[in-house]
């Protein structure tokens, strides 16, 4: 088909075509894949989470560490498998693209085609190229601004969802492919923004967690926008009562305008993610992050002097190149002296193009898991005394599932557990409730993880 009649056809050409997806990775991912499942029906695309019908199969994919990469390339040949009776097409879309390239399809003849993830602007194109049995490629440099694809079609439930303010990063840490893979950091529009979440808030979200590479980048990339706290006023004129949740900050961006707002505003969950990495100064320098231990030391004591009750988490890796047992230590014991509510752990995963994969060497892996396993160890027995301190208390919860058949246990969030990557409250309730409710529970027993209580 001619180039130039391609973009008026599409919606005679893809009409009634099956499509089903899997997103694999972070959230921001997730995103991505709605919003193109969202563009996708709006020219006539049938979408199925039955993998055996489907004519087209968009694997999102993730490239951020190794095993990312290996979950990627796996799912894709589960994905050409999955329907031998029939002739499914194979995307692979997203991350690993803008790794490997053309490389994908060269090396594996169950894809039949590929788009990065700033190639989306060009779906209509690649589709039809796709369905008219052409293996191709479409790769291009990320635009100067970052705006959303189409509305999104939610994979997660409606009460909950998360909301992207930006996109790519300009942190340049050396252990890290995103700035490579995503571009330099781009803040999207303050009204794309407000109209989104107004737009979901009508459709009954009850939770908003604003999301990108690093939130409080926000506004730095050109002039003439808000800082964080500045958009989050925007987003608070809204007159809705909901939970807007902050993720994915930056320490030495966090400043006193933000820590009052979260202080005084009742909208906003007093809980704040702020991946640290390390608390080696050693390490941190070698990392390429633009703090040290003594600036975590005031921050984290500022944070919690003026918001009372407040949830802090954060994310640490262990194994980076060189580090010592004494480096580890050090962390292990500021991570004591902290008592983070929340802790997440990873190793270091070597990768090409990230600085300090050819510069230092590497940890050992057993090494490694040791670590991973010794923090983790470290920071159960620290959350279970958080919970532990808990019980007796009344507490709101947001419902995210009804009970399971034979069972009476419900199951919610407390504004200080955000969604899919901490524990919850496990209820029982004699009154029928729905997801997106509001309910006070009493806090009757505690896991390092999760919570069990009573509504009132």
């Amino acid at each position: 088909m001619p180039a130039d009649n391609i973009l008026i056809n599409k919606e005679t050409v893809l009409k009634g075509v099956k499509i089903a997806a899997v997103s694999l990775g972070c959230s921001k991912n997730r995103i991505d894949t709605e919003e193109i499942l969202g563009l996708l029906s709006t020219w006539g695309c049938v979408l199925t989470e039955d993998y055996k019908s489907a004519d087209v199969i968009f694997v999102n994919t993730c490239s951020f560490i190794e095993d990312a990469q290996q979950e990627s390339i796996d799912t894709l040949i589960e994905m050409a498998a999955v329907n031998r009776g029939g002739t499914p097409k194979i995307v692979a879309a997203g991350c690993l693209v803008e790794v490997f390239g053309s490389k994908i399809i060269r090396s594996m003849v169950e894809v039949d085609g590929a788009i990065g993830v700033h190639s989306y602007n060009k779906l209509a194109r690649f589709m039809i190229m796709l369905l008219n049995g052409k293996r191709t490629v479409i790769k291009v440099a990320p635009s100067d601004q970052y705006h959303s694809l189409a509305p999104r079609i939610l994979t997660t439930p409606a009460h909950s969802a998360v909301v992207k303010i930006g996109e790519g990063c300009s942190n340049h840490c050396n252990y890290c492919l995103i700035p490579s893979i995503r571009g330099a950091y781009r803040s999207r529009s303050p009204e794309e923004i407000i109209a989104e979440i107004d737009s979901l808030i009508k459709k009954g979200t009850k939770e908003i967690s604003l999301i990108a590479q690093d939130t409080t980048a926000y506004g730095t990339d050109r002039e003439g926008l808000p800082d964080l706290a500045g958009l989050i006023r925007q987003v608070l004129s809204l007159k809705h009562n909901f939970w807007l949740r902050i993720m994915y900050t930056y320490p030495s961006r966090i400043n006193n305008d933000l820590i009052d707002l979260i202080a005084k505003e009742r909208r906003i969950c007093k809980y704040l993610d702020i991946p640290i990495q390390h608390s080696s100064d050693r390490v941190l320098r070698s990392m390429g992050r633009k703090y040290d231990k003594v600036d975590l030391t005031l921050l984290f004591a500022r944070l919690r002097s003026k918001i009372p009750n407040l949830a802090l988490r954060t994310t640490c890796m262990v194994g980076y190149p060189t580090e010592s047992r004494r480096d580890f230590e050090d962390l292990l014991r500021f991570v004591k002296e902290q008592r983070f509510e929340r802790l997440g752990t990873f190793t270091y995963s070597p990768a090409k193009g990230k600085a300090a994969g050819g510069t230092l060497k590497n940890i050992k892996k057993r090494i490694a898991k040791k670590r991973h396993r010794e923090l983790m160890l470290t920071q159960q027995r620290i959350a279970h005394g958080v919970n532990i301190e808990l019980i007796g208390r009344k507490m709101t919860v947001l419902v995210d599932k009804t009970p399971e058949p034979g069972s009476s246990w419900y199951y919610g969030r407390t504004e200080y557990q955000a969604p899919d990557i901490d524990g919850g409250v496990y209820f029982f309730s004699e009154e029928p409730l729905s997801p997106g409710e509001w309910i006070t529970v009493k806090i009757r027993a505690a896991s390092p993880y999760n919570l069990l209580a009573v509504t009132l």
